[in-house]
This record gives structure tokens, sequence and C-alpha cells, in this order.
């Protein structure tokens, strides 16, 4: 997925919930800092988590 995200494949990464993306926060900064390189956002439904807005 990751590989996909890179090369401009996919803008959105949907996910049930965070903890089913990662349960660390050093691997979730990582993640949204790869995210915003590849203008990419995260999007998990049941946390309320969405990357494409600075309103969440």
């Amino acid at each position: 997925m990751l590989a996909d995200m890179k090369s401009g494949k996919i803008n959105y990464i949907v996910a049930y919930k965070l903890d089913r993306v990662t349960r660390s926060v050093r691997d979730l900064e990582e993640l949204i800092a790869q995210l915003e390189m590849h203008n990419t956002y995260l999007v998990c439904d049941k946390d309320d988590v969405n990357t494409s807005s600075a309103n969440r």
C-alpha cells in the first residue's frame, strides 16, 4: 500500500480504527510524514481521524 501511495496510485488510506493502522505513536508520526510528502490522507472511521482536514 505504501508503494502504491508513493507511485501516486492512491490518495486516501481508510481504516476502521486507528489501532488497526498502528499502535505506536512513533510509527504514526512517521506514517503521517510520509502521507504528507505524497499528498495522501488517512481516514479512521471510528476514531474520527481525517488528515485531509485541519479541523480533525
